[in-house]
């Protein structure tokens, strides 16, 4: 059941998308003739004023059409409304909101969860290494670390960032045992880590794993609003950081993961309660609104890419150059799917199970 979850999730995350170029193009006056939840065939229908509300048969996102947005549809004697008859500042609006939205929802997505109360690894202690600093400190498992040099810890992620702050230099740790306070000393060994940007990094590290227990860090809504403003732009410097990686191969292509991937962990995320989903869900989101944002053409940072140009040149790009574009677009675009979901079938064991399939026919 849990991959319902997934889909759902992510078909939401492409309404979002289509509904920012929606409100947009509304905003500035262009006429949307119709918004689409799904593609393909229409089931359902409703059309109050000029705007036609559609539900279709495959539900795998949505589409937003505006009037004169197709060249074959284009009419110079009616421009009233039409896509194609604004100024490049309004094209360029309709086209960024989509991506804008997708982003800016992150945000709702973190607020929302942190206020719910957020699942994470509590700072109590499971395994400690022999000869580790923890193990000379005098650390014992069911310990829980409640403060570092004086600093309070309520996760083990706050746990784990401040300790690598001091490879080699001495920390008090207040620990919780049992019902009293202790104070501990330890010097959280140096070592020189990769990180999952591919960056090396000196950090110090005390030899200790968590034990599982978990702890739910919620905040107030004014709270989880700056909460989740600070994690969507982190996240976002953080993606943009990694696709620049990606191309310099600092990090592997094997991490580049398909909707497989995507419907597999929101599943799990899902059974990990609403909270996390919605974790899951504002990654995805600020994902799909960067990639989108990418100038690559048919997407909508193909797009900005050539109202810009027309902004520069004061006039529009030819339409012959823009199908051109559009194709080697499709082409690339088909070729990172591709990509995408040969990683996911290696990932999942799909190419073995097909491969070790084809052989059984063989045999027979």
């Amino acid at each position: 059941m849990g991959w319902l979850y997934g889909i759902v999730g992510l078909v939401a995350m492409i309404i979002i998308h289509e509904f920012g170029h929606f409100i947009a193009a509304r905003a500035v006056g262009v006429v949307v003739t119709r918004f689409s939840v799904g593609f393909g065939p229409i089931l359902l229908r409703y059309k109050p004023k000029v705007t036609e509300y559609a539900l279709s048969l495959i539900p795998l996102g949505g589409y937003v059409k505006m009037k004169g947005e197709e060249i074959d549809e284009r009419d110079a004697q009616d421009t009233e409304g039409a896509f194609f008859a604004q100024p490049v500042w309004k094209r360029m609006i309709i086209v960024f909101s989509g991506p804008f939205f997708n982003i800016a929802s992150a945000v709702l997505f973190f607020a929302i969860a942190y206020s719910i109360g957020v699942p994470t690894l509590s700072p109590q202690i499971g395994k400690i290494q022999p000869n580790s600093p923890a193990y000379s400190a005098g650390i014992k498992q069911k310990d829980i670390i409640t403060a570092i040099n004086g600093k309070k810890i309520s996760t083990w992620e706050n746990l784990s960032k401040i300790i690598k702050m001091y490879p080699g230099k001495t920390v008090n740790l207040t620990i919780k045992r049992n019902s009293k306070i202790i104070v501990l000393k330890a010097v959280p060994k140096p070592e020189e880590i990769k990180t999952v940007l591919g960056y090396k990094r000196r950090v110090g590290l005390l030899g200790i794993m968590p034990s599982g227990s978990m702890t739910k860090i919620r905040y107030n809504p004014i709270k989880g609003i700056e909460m989740g403003v600070s994690k969507t732009i982190y996240i976002t410097k953080i993606t943009l950081l990694g696709l620049v990686r990606l191309l310099e191969r600092a990090i592997p292509s094997s991490s580049v993961g398909g909707p497989i991937m995507i419907v597999d962990i929101a599943s799990k995320a899902a059974q990990s309660g609403l909270a996390a989903f919605l974790m899951f869900a504002a990654i995805i989101s600020i994902n799909l609104g960067i990639l989108n944002l990418l100038p690559i053409p048919v997407l909508d940072g193909g797009h900005l890419m050539f109202f810009t140009i027309e902004a520069i040149r004061r006039k529009p790009v030819s339409e012959k150059v823009q199908e051109n574009f559009q194709k080697v677009g499709i082409a690339l675009l088909l070729a990172l799917m591709l990509f995408a979901f040969m990683n996911d079938f290696k990932r999942y064991g799909v190419t073995k199970y097909i491969t070790n399939h084809i052989e059984h026919i063989e045999k027979r």
